[in-house]
């Protein structure tokens, strides 16, 4: 008989715990997710906090977050994380009640990208384990990675080549409207130049020194089309991180830089393109934009675009691994028509290019205005 009660008893304990969990174990149970940082760059370490808080007087034997994070940030170390495929990312905790546990994961940003964690699930049980509970919970992290910087003495010479090019758009466009200084006449100076205030006081004949107009202007024109024969997209990747290379070494130079690419960002899914414009402020759009392209998004051919832009007072430089028949044309036109361009084409060490350069069009502009760069 005593057997009996103390089994009936049990039964309606292990029912009213059932009862109890299923109504209760999410009261008051909140969980936060939280990186380090807002923005990083290849490579950085940030970490990852986690807060579980059960401000309750129910105890919870084991709770597991469940969020899906991509390939791309690496744990440096699981600890307590079990990741059940490349993409979920399992936690488990025990918690008492009225208890707060933090947890701390540090991971390598191993990519430019934007990352979002949209939302995560709590999943528990009652303390025989009988049922499974599940909640759901909004989240809304983010984190944009930031494409690295370039750092070899072939990019650093380009580089220069493009300043002189720059130069030479500033000081064969005179601004009539901007005086900076004044000067001896020279044969062949406009009459219209002349300075006779500073005649009559010199004595001599003198002329208007006129500024450059402010043709400062580059546009770095991204192309992340592969090439036909073959597609590495650690090579799309390494020309974005020339191209962000360019805008850094240019805009801390005082030039106005703009950005013009078949890339779409992956929050508007429209290509990108950028202004031209100067300052912190603008190379930090510029540096966004990078690194929210995607390149699952399938691009538009560039050579529209290229073919769209006719400012003369303006250096373009093209990043771009394609080289088919329409993308060599359009190139073609802008150099033809007087444009100042240069091409950077990336392409894998030992890659086979010769049908590259098999066309005399391909050929004489490799040698005026193509460098290859092999990553």
């Amino acid at each position: 008989m005593i057997i009996l009660s103390i089994a009936a008893v049990i039964g309606i304990l292990l029912f009213l715990q059932k009862i109890l969990y299923a109504k209760l174990w999410d009261y008051k149970l909140h969980m936060k997710l939280a990186f380090s940082a807002k923005e990083a760059f290849e490579g950085d370490r940030l970490t990852l906090t986690e807060e579980l808080t059960n401000a309750k007087l129910l105890p919870l034997p084991w709770v597991t977050a469940k969020f899906q994070l991509s390939r791309n940030i690496r744990f440096v170390e699981a600890g307590d994380t079990g990741i059940s495929d490349e993409y979920n990312q399992n936690d488990m905790f025990s918690i008492n009640m009225f208890q707060r546990i933090t947890r701390k994961l540090e991971f390598i940003c191993q990519k430019r990208g934007y990352y979002r964690i949209k939302s995560m699930s709590l999943v528990s049980s009652n303390l025989m384990a009988s049922d499974k509970l599940v909640k759901q919970l909004d989240c809304n992290e983010e984190l944009v990675v930031y494409p690295s910087f370039v750092q070899f003495q072939g990019l650093d010479i380009l580089f220069n080549k493009l300043y002189g090019d720059i130069e030479i758009k500033r000081f064969t466009n005179p601004d009539p409207f901007a005086f900076s200084g004044i000067r001896d006449y020279r044969p062949g100076d406009a009459f219209n130049t002349v300075n006779f205030k500073a005649t009559a006081k010199t004595g001599q004949l003198m002329v208007n020194i006129n500024s450059s107009t402010a043709a400062r202007d580059l546009v770095i024109i991204l192309d992340v089309q592969p090439y036909a024969n073959w597609y590495d997209e650690e090579i799309i990747e390494e020309a974005i991180r020339i191209a962000a290379s360019a805008a850094d070494k240019f805009i801390n130079m005082g030039f106005s830089v703009g950005l013009v690419s078949n890339g779409c960002d992956a929050l508007s899914k429209e290509p990108v393109r950028i202004l031209t414009g100067s300052g912190n402020g603008h190379f930090n759009n510029i540096i966004d934009k990078l690194a929210r392209i995607d390149l699952s998004i399938s691009p538009e051919p560039i050579s529209g675009r290229l073919y769209s832009l006719r400012d003369m007072d303006t250096v373009y430089m093209l990043v771009s691994c394609c080289t088919n028949d329409n993308i060599v044309n359009a190139y073609g036109e802008m150099l033809a028509v007087g444009m100042s361009a240069r091409w950077i084409l990336p392409v894998p060490e030992g890659a086979e290019t010769e049908d590259i350069e098999a066309t005399g069009l391909v050929t004489s502009i490799h040698r005026k205005a193509v460098v290859k760069i092999a990553v």
